[in-house]
């Protein structure tokens, strides 16, 4: 009732002309929603909220009405949900991989040099979701695979409040599988992986964000990333490329392992308990990387060997390290938006890590030769086999087999992760705006840390999520950054139980 009034009011307050332009422009809305009466109520509230928030900064009622035009719908609200996608490789296995409530999400952030204004972030949602169309939808069990199935309704913005990365509630009605958030001037989007990697989450945030900038004024461009929301979606952004793209290898290899040596502390009921991020300057990471003739995937794999090796009493066993590899790199006609990334285990003994000189070359050796495109390929290639090996097979005799097939035995496969998202670049125009970017994955059911790196402008941010709240790894991480003269600013969560 309050915001009823409060547009009643602000229409009382305009010309003639003015209360013309309004009721076109409401009017075009209606127009471009075949949705039930509540959701039109919602997406129409979305457009005055944002229209008295535009006019209220002095801007005038014609251009707030152009920068907030119902052609920006397009046809998403108008048309019925009738479209459905079968997922991609990785993703199938991840429905069927949920734990005790954990799930593997990540999140992508932006933080912009000004506090976020919510209204004008809703309606840069309500614009940019129809041109990611499996991103608007929610999870169904088939008889074979979960699948994708589109729906037609506002996707709300909320307040983040609490750590990141918690599990989306995917079996409610109507669950979506994703979420954008905001606080003060951080714009954050959170992903259930089944949805998307790294990097097809980037590329909707970095579209995210530049609708939303745009509204408030900024210059309408794309590339970097940045899409024309109102182009129609490209075909193959939702195809399924480890199918589509799959090499022709006889080779195949297996998932599954020995169970990797793990840093101790006790595992927290909440998770992630916390996050850690060590900020560095890129430029003081990248010669120190340089120094010891690595890469910075490398220098930091390194170092979190070192920290995980001081973070347990252990000695038996391997610390053995995930390293996701995006495809996309060896096949470079996929702009597909799904998932297309692999992954290669980076392992060392304990009795390997105890310099960063000594350590630093074997990982780098190890990357080198595991990241080839013949490695990947194999790996690729054994997916796909797997996946059409039990389609056949009905789900509910799937899934309890899939675990085992994928080596989804919990996580205890590796000690940790290290996902580099490498340097995310967004156009000219829109860099005075922006702050910086982060990356975050959520936690696993057993290793206690997952890190995720990505670099904006001067930037670096390591990203560490913890299972636990022994504080040993991070610690022993900031100390050996500032052994290395690359002394990091280090933002810390509150620890949750």
């Amino acid at each position: 009732m309050k915001a009823k009034k409060a547009f009643q009011n602000y229409i009382g307050s305009l010309s003639e002309d003015d209360k013309s332009r309004v009721r076109l422009f409401l009017k075009g809305y209606w127009e471009h929603c075949d949705l039930p009466a509540a959701e039109v109520k919602l997406l129409t509230g979305d457009a005055k909220a944002a229209l008295m928030y535009l006019t209220g900064t002095g801007l005038s009622v014609e251009e707030a009405t152009k920068r907030l035009s119902s052609e920006n719908l397009g046809g998403f609200y108008a048309h019925k949900a009738i479209s459905w996608y079968p997922l991609d490789d990785a993703a199938k296995v991840y429905p069927l991989s949920i734990k005790s409530g954990k799930m593997p999400i990540f999140r992508l952030s932006c933080y912009l040099k000004d506090d976020v204004v919510p209204e004008i972030l809703q309606m840069a949602l309500d614009f940019t979701i129809k041109r990611f169309p499996s991103f608007a939808t929610i999870i169904r069990k088939g008889i074979f695979w979960h699948y994708l199935d589109s729906v037609k309704r506002r996707f709300p913005v909320m307040k983040d409040v609490g750590v990141p990365c918690q599990p989306l509630k995917i079996a409610s009605v109507g669950s979506q599988s994703f979420r954008v958030m905001y606080y003060k001037n951080r714009i954050s989007a959170e992903f259930f992986h089944v949805l998307t990697d790294g990097s097809g989450g980037l590329i909707f945030l970095k579209t995210l964000v530049a609708e939303y900038l745009h509204i408030l004024g900024a210059p309408k461009v794309k590339g970097c990333g940045v899409m024309d929301i109102n182009e129609p979606p490209v075909l193959t952004e939702l195809s399924n490329d480890f199918e589509r793209l799959c090499p022709k290898t006889k080779k195949s290899g297996g998932f599954a392992g020995p169970a990797a040596l793990q840093m101790g502390g006790r595992l927290s009921k909440n998770t992630p308990c916390k996050v850690v991020q060590l900020i560095y300057d890129t430029g003081d990471l990248l010669k120190c990387a340089h120094d010891k003739g690595v890469s910075v995937t490398a220098l930091v794999l390194s170092m979190m060997f070192l920290a995980n090796r001081s973070a347990t009493e252990v000695n038996k066993g391997m610390l053995q390290f995930q390293v996701p590899v995006n495809m996309r790199k060896f096949f470079p006609e996929s702009d597909s938006l799904r998932n297309f990334s692999m992954y290669c285990s980076i392992d060392l003994s304990p009795s390997e890590v105890n310099k960063i000189d000594e350590v630093a070359p074997k990982v780098a050796d190890q990357l080198k030769q595991k990241t080839t495109f013949s490695e990947m390929s194999v790996m690729m290639t054994t997916a796909r086999r797997l996946v059409t090996s039990v389609k056949l097979v009905p789900l509910l005799i799937k899934a309890p087999i899939a675990r085992i097939i994928y080596g989804f035995l919990g996580d205890s496969r590796f000690s940790n992760t290290l996902s580099n998202l490498g340097k995310v670049e967004m156009p000219s125009e829109l860099c005075d705006y922006i702050q910086g970017f982060d990356f975050i994955l959520g936690t696993c059911v057993v290793s206690r840390a997952s890190c995720a790196l990505c670099s904006f402008g001067n930037n670096t941010v390591l990203s560490v999520s913890k299972n636990t709240k022994d504080p040993s790894f991070e610690e022993r991480l900031a100390a050996i950054s500032e052994e290395l003269g690359i002394r990091p600013q280090i933002v810390e969560t509150p620890l949750y139980g």
